[in-house]
């Protein structure tokens, strides 16, 4: 079932090798410049492939981590709420974990200044005059970055949290939609409601969290796939699309039902056919460059999109806004460079490799050792790491 995975790991790992620079410098792609993201997602593919390189070499990349993320901090006149600087941070908590570093430096004064006086009083109004609760694109990724702080206020530093992280669960519960989501259900499912949601998923299945809606949530993404079981609102997929879409779709670790299993057989199939040559992967084959047949694939996935207005909507306005021009190579905050569709890339490379290390653990539980997933909330991890998570410690 899994035919090609074998070889597919080690072209990845490979794939690492080659955006290095020296031994603790990387870039997105090879053609990119050293970025403090690149070394987070570098050390993360090494990790979910378990290469042994990464404790050789354990010191210089627990010092290059500390020391890009001071710098950065330092670039900052007042505190940083942006999401680049949140992201980076939460990455460098995540990295430094896996090394097992967190305890000689859990960046106490980092986290400190991230988290309100009075947060739990504070709580209420950031979820719901954030839009966090209405669905609001990139409001989930500050609504994890805040649930990762709170986490480790309280397991690394000992900071009594109170009833926030309670309030933070309450509130998510309260607000759910019909399709296991946050934002209007009135006109139908759309890519970026589970682009958005999928955040708190992480931060609810890291703390065994049950909605009572994870099936509805699991088979409300499953309508959104295309023909060969990519996820994202234009052809191709998407490294993040697909990986949120596969978590949605085995909640727990676990297969939702058998229409998911389907799928997730083809969402495997076609990812490790997708590799690169280099043995990376990259955001998507079917946007650039322009031919016949990337525009018939577009025309077949916005007309799939006509099972709702929302879907429709969503997809029609993404067909047209990427045509032009500008929109040639992805710009990130993650490096200067600015990469092209099709081109490899460290990012895409690790969420792809963890959407196929969630499909296969989800049919084969025995098999997660594996993989190298990341035991600390947010990006990375799998349930297979732990038995329990209380929400009260």
């Amino acid at each position: 079932m899994f035919a090609g995975l074998s070889q597919a790991k080690y072209k990845a790992r490979q794939y690492i090798g080659k955006c290095a620079v020296g031994l603790t410098d990387f870039r997105l792609t090879p053609k990119a410049e050293v970025s403090p993201y690149a070394l987070c997602f570098a050390l993360f593919g090494m990790h979910l492939l378990h290469d042994t390189s990464i404790q050789e070499h354990r010191t210089e990349y627990i010092r290059a981590l500390y020391k890009n993320i001071r710098e950065e901090r330092r670039r900052h006149n007042i505190i940083p709420k942006s999401k680049p600087y949140r992201q980076l941070l939460t990455f460098t908590l995540s990295a430094l974990s896996l090394l097992d570093a967190l305890e000689q430096d859990p960046l106490e004064d980092l986290i400190v200044e991230q988290i309100e006086d009075n947060i739990e009083d504070k709580i209420v109004g950031m979820l719901t005059d954030g839009g966090v609760l209405n669905g609001f694109p990139q409001t989930g990724n500050q609504a994890m970055f805040m649930a990762i702080f709170l986490l480790h206020a309280r397991d690394w530093l000992g900071i009594k949290i109170g009833t926030a992280l309670e309030k933070w669960l309450e509130l998510h519960l309260i607000h759910i939609n019909r399709f296991g989501f946050w934002g209007s259900d009135r006109w139908g499912m759309t890519h970026l409601q589970f682009q958005n949601g999928y955040h708190q998923y992480e931060i609810l299945e890291y703390l065994q969290y049950k909605t009572g809606k994870e099936i509805q949530a699991a088979n409300s993404v499953a309508a959104l796939t295309d023909k060969l079981g990519h996820f994202a609102p234009y052809p191709g997929g998407g490294g993040c699309y697909d990986y949120d879409a596969v978590v949605c779709m085995t909640p727990a670790g676990k297969i939702a039902d058998d229409r998911c299993r389907k799928l997730l057989m083809l969402t495997a199939t076609t990812i490790l056919q997708e590799q690169c040559n280099n043995g990376g992967f990259s955001e998507s084959l079917y946007i650039r460059p322009y031919s016949v047949r990337n525009y018939l694939y577009w025309i077949s996935h916005v007309f799939k999109g006509g099972q709702s207005l929302a879907l429709l909507a969503e997809r029609s306005r993404r067909a047209i806004v990427l045509q032009r021009p500008k929109h040639n190579r992805l710009n990130t905050h993650w490096s200067q460079y600015s990469r092209r569709w099709n081109e490899a890339n460290l990012w895409d490379s690790w969420f792809r490799m963890l959407t196929l290390a969630r499909i296969q653990v989800a049919f084969e539980p025995d098999r997660a050792t594996d993989w190298g997933f990341i035991n600390y909330p947010g990006i990375g991890f799998h349930p297979c790491l732990r038995q329990s998570n209380s929400v009260t410690k």
